[in-house]
């Protein structure tokens, strides 16, 4: 259950980005990490064609890597791989990223994503 719920919030996170959602990203992700994507997108404004992004999710895949107990946190390691497309005229490019998840250790918290590497 809880890879494909990351799956599920992998592409719901990739539509949030292309609406440039804000609200929507802070809901699924943590304060720093808000703060990197912000910058990023604001980056993405500067040499934007005009066009909408539209990031099409062709083929999904999720590895657990791992499940850490911290002091305050747990933090889960995923490993997303597969095909995106991110122009329509384009074909789809294989990524591979592993994403650092948390979620409090007491209280309703649930998971967000406090970090993203990309491995190609």
């Amino acid at each position: 259950g809880f890879l494909k719920a990351s799956k599920a919030n992998f592409t719901s996170l990739q539509d949030a980005w292309d609406r440039s959602d804000i609200p929507a990203l802070r809901a699924m992700m943590t304060d720093d990490m808000l703060e990197q994507i912000r910058g990023q997108l604001a980056e993405r404004e500067q040499v934007s064609t005009g066009s909408a992004n539209k990031t099409e999710v062709v083929m999904l895949e999720a590895q657990l890597l791992g499940i850490e107990e911290l002091e305050d946190e747990y933090m889960a390691s995923v490993e997303f791989s597969g095909l995106i497309r991110e122009e329509g005229s384009a074909g789809p490019n294989p990524f591979r990223e592993v994403w650092n998840i948390t979620r409090p250790r007491a209280g309703s918290g649930g998971w967000l994503v406090a970090g993203v590497q990309a491995l190609q």
